[in-house]
């Protein structure tokens, strides 16, 4: 299977979410509405496909990047319905 570089697949997008439409304070069903139809007209990172690098803070302090975990199994679980 082909991994596509999912930087140069976002930077090639016709329609893109701005920052202040998509970054919430609280998650409304319209926000769930709008993940549905991206993921159903497959918009955004596909199966197979690596996930752009990124750095989070730990509660204990320092940070993980995503690629620290390649070639782990990871679940990566943004969001609450709450």
């Amino acid at each position: 299977m082909r991994t596509l570089d999912a930087h140069q697949q976002f930077a090639t997008l016709t329609t893109k979410e701005k920052p202040e439409d998509y970054n919430f304070e609280h998650f409304r069903t319209k926000h769930f509405v709008q993940d549905l139809q991206r993921t159903i007209t497959s918009q955004g990172i596909q199966p197979g496909e690596l996930a752009p690098d990124f750095e989070l803070p730990q509660v204990g302090g320092g940070s993980l990047r995503l690629s620290d975990l390649r070639g782990k199994p990871t679940v990566l679980h943004f969001g609450s319905l709450s």
